[in-house]
């Protein structure tokens, strides 16, 4: 056998390769793994209020809340009532100001519903009140149900695909993330995928949120289409120095 590799070799025969298994072995497959997850872990961090994280608070916003803060909490949960809304008095969490459950999930005539978790949703009383507030108009446009990603987190700003060493107003329990919107004929119209095709209720959502002068920002695939080219974020807009 070895004469004859000498042989061929001299006659500048090349010999193929054995075959090479293209299959990852288990313990390389197992390593990608792993540092996937490492990568995930830090990137959630990175997106995690901190200590160092700097404040993007509403005006007259303090904490622990003071007494006006807690006045107008109170005035607010008396408007929830007189707007018909449902609701508790909900535990703390984070630095909501003025936390609230709304049990039934639902707000002026439209049904909240989680694509993630069911049901208690802890928000800022303000935020709440926004919504019941422009329910109606909602409503008259064929509005039955809103489909949300999250309420209160524990984040940072993200905007135009980069974190922003800020608070985001979802740990104030201020803003929302809104997947899609069913109407009144069971229509699911979908943020991600109907938005770029010009959905006429999708756009008149955002005209309406725009021009309501309720929130305080509204972030779509319009403004940001690389950090909310798949959902609606909107903020109650809130001044507690008043």
């Amino acid at each position: 056998m070895l004469r004859l590799v000498v042989a061929l070799a001299i006659a500048g025969v090349v010999l193929p390769a054995p075959p090479v298994d293209a299959r990852p072995s288990s313990s390389s497959s197992k390593q990608a793994k792993k540092k996937k997850k490492k990568q995930k872990k830090r990137s959630s961090r990175s997106t995690r209020s901190t200590k160092r994280t700097k404040a993007n608070l509403p005006k007259g916003y303090v904490w622990p809340p003071n007494a006006r803060m807690k006045a107008q909490g109170k005035a607010c949960r008396e408007e929830l009532d007189t707007l018909g809304v449902a609701w508790k008095k909900a535990d703390k969490l984070g630095k909501v100001a003025n936390p609230v459950w709304v049990p039934a999930m639902e707000i002026g005539g439209i049904k909240f519903v989680s694509y993630f978790r069911k049901p208690p949703f802890t928000i800022d009383c303000q935020l709440v009140s926004t919504l019941a507030k422009i329910a109606p108009a909602l409503v008259e446009l064929g509005v039955r149900e809103i489909k949300f990603s999250s309420f209160y987190r524990n984040t940072k700003v993200r905007v135009g695909g980069k974190t922003k060493n800020l608070l985001s107003r979802h740990a104030l329990g201020l803003a929302m993330d809104v997947i899609s919107f069913t109407d009144d004929t069971g229509r699911v119209v979908v943020v991600k995928t109907d938005y770029p095709g010009g959905d006429p209720l999708l756009l008149a959502v955002e005209d309406l949120v725009n021009s309501s002068g309720m929130f305080r920002l509204v972030l779509t695939p319009k403004n940001d289409p690389r950090s909310h080219h798949d959902h609606f974020h909107i903020e109650a807009a809130v001044d507690y120095a008043r």
